[in-house]
């Protein structure tokens, strides 16, 4: 094999690759959009909106209760207090291999965003 066969299959191989973190990337937003409408229908039926619930200042004592009764349901608990605000994560900027990185760990990859999105998502909960 040539370096023009080598290079085209080098290239087709990183598109591919791209491709799939698109559809991935697809897939993810598609998700979260559901889970926001379905936020919304679930804060409807109680009459709230999203604004309205992201104005609450929430006490500890509230907090600590919510809490109680998240760990009760086995539910993950609301950590770090609640300012209507998720925390941020910074994420490094990817190596000089970073593309073959997230090829090499893809399942990794996608639970990591599914967990940074489920902290996003938090102040969503009901």
């Amino acid at each position: 094999m040539d370096d023009r066969q080598r290079s085209q299959a080098e290239i087709e191989s990183y598109l591919a690759m791209i491709r799939k973190t698109i559809a991935d990337s697809e897939r993810l937003v598609s998700q979260a959009e559901l889970r926001i409408a379905e936020t919304d229908r679930l804060l409807a039926s109680q009459g709230l909106t999203r604004e309205q619930v992201m104005a609450m200042n929430i006490s500890d004592s509230q907090l600590d209760a919510a809490n109680a009764e998240l760990k009760r349901r086995g539910l993950p608990t609301l950590d770090g207090g609640w300012d209507g605000v998720p925390p941020v994560e910074e994420v490094p900027p990817p190596g000089p291999d970073g593309a073959a990185e997230a090829v090499d760990g893809a399942d990794g990859d996608l639970d990591a965003r599914r967990e940074k999105f489920g902290m996003m998502m938090k102040p969503f909960r009901i």
